[in-house]
């Protein structure tokens, strides 16, 4: 009897270990509120089937400002159980609980309307990311310099692909996690972005280069522990780990989900692994936390706004890029951060008409103290 009763709490034990402790919560229609998800369509958007899902985390308070984190779905592959859709992603959401912070799934657009497949028009797509990651951070408080790009296997992918498609979408992003597939590995034939392999990772080398040295997080379902990973060979073939701050997080996701397949998880190629306990999952935590405490790659610029009789002007915007952009205080002073090394153009402008008051172009090569304007 003690040696059934001991087995039998070995096997509980190990259920337990490897239970699912997380549920991604039902996205709803609500006003935006503390531990709840919903559903935002933008003004421009009504009526065409296009939103992105909220998630703020449990501490929130309004007047705060929060980490933001922007996923991106995988395609429609009804194997793994993929919808492609924004309402049923799930990478995102256990990072954005653990740490505090906000989480919302951007949609792939075309013609106006969501695509469940590739990209649809990358344009589309990515104004609707530029337009909405500096709206979440004006109206709902996400930290502009504190902002992650995220996705599971087409959204791995988009991760580069989408998210250093050019400079303008590169600067947004202090940094990056992909899970499962990246750009520039496979060669992805009948599309014309992803095929022929050479081509394809010409331009992939160029979007990796716009890293500049930030912090990006790769993660791989493997065979077994210390299998070879593909991605990690590409990177070190083509001696791409200088350009950024690497790290890798390999490891085969049935050592995590031991019920695969299941109607849950019908494949080991999913986004839900985060939703059970595992030290691979502690290890994505701690790097959006060192991330976002170290800040590698990024720097700030500050300084303050008078008048030319002396008097500050609180209550102004100063920006640097399309996300980046601080409010004076009461003594006109300002600080914007998470900008990237090189020449960049300060803008002080006006609110209320948007209209530019003044600007500057700098060098950013580190922190910069002492940018002053004086408004004529």
């Amino acid at each position: 009897m003690k040696i059934l009763m001991t087995i039998l709490g070995l096997l509980f034990f190990e259920a337990l270990s490897f239970s699912q402790t997380l549920t991604v919560p039902e996205m709803t229609s609500n006003a935006p509120k503390a531990g709840s998800r919903v559903k935002i369509v933008p003004e421009n958007y009504r009526g065409t089937g296009v939103y992105y899902s909220l998630y703020f985390p449990e501490n929130y308070k309004k007047d705060y400002q929060y980490p933001l984190l922007i996923e991106y779905t995988g395609n429609k592959w009804e194997p793994s159980g993929s919808t492609g859709e924004v309402k049923d992603a799930s990478l995102g959401y256990a990072i954005a609980k653990k740490i505090g912070a906000i989480w919302a799934v951007f949609p792939y657009i075309e013609d106006g309307k969501p695509v469940t497949k590739w990209w649809g028009s990358e344009a589309e797509t990515l104004e609707f990311a530029l337009t909405n990651i500096r709206d979440i951070c004006e109206r709902y408080g996400g930290n502009p310099a504190e902002v992650f790009i995220c996705g599971f296997s087409r959204g791995a992918i988009a991760v580069n692909y989408l998210g250093l498609y050019n400079n303008e979408i590169a600067d947004v992003w202090l940094g990056f996690f992909s899970h499962d597939h990246y750009d520039g590995v496979n060669e992805w034939k009948g599309t014309t972005w992803g095929s022929p392999l050479a081509e394809y990772r010409r331009t992939a080398k160029e979007r990796f280069a716009r890293l500049k040295g930030r912090n990006c997080l790769i993660s791989q379902n493997v065979e077994s522990e210390g299998s070879s990973c593909p991605t990690k060979q590409y990177i070190e073939e083509n001696q791409l780990g200088t350009m950024a701050n690497i790290s890798y997080n390999l490891f085969p996701v049935p050592e995590v989900i031991k019920n695969i397949p299941s109607e849950f998880v019908p494949h080991r190629h999913t986004d839900k692994w985060l939703l059970f306990d595992s030290g691979y999952a502690e290890f994505v935590y701690d790097w959006f936390q060192q991330t976002i405490k170290s800040k590698p790659g990024t720097y700030s610029v500050s300084g303050a706004i008078k008048t030319a009789g002396g008097k500050a002007v609180p209550e102004i915007a100063v920006e640097s890029g399309r996300t980046h952009y601080a409010i004076t205080n009461e003594n006109g002073e300002y600080c914007i951060e998470g900008l990237v090394a090189g020449q960049r153009k300060i803008i002080v402008s006006n609110a209320e008409t948007d209209s530019v008051l003044i600007f500057r172009d700098i060098n950013i090569a580190g922190n910069l103290a002492g940018v002053d304007f004086v408004l004529p």
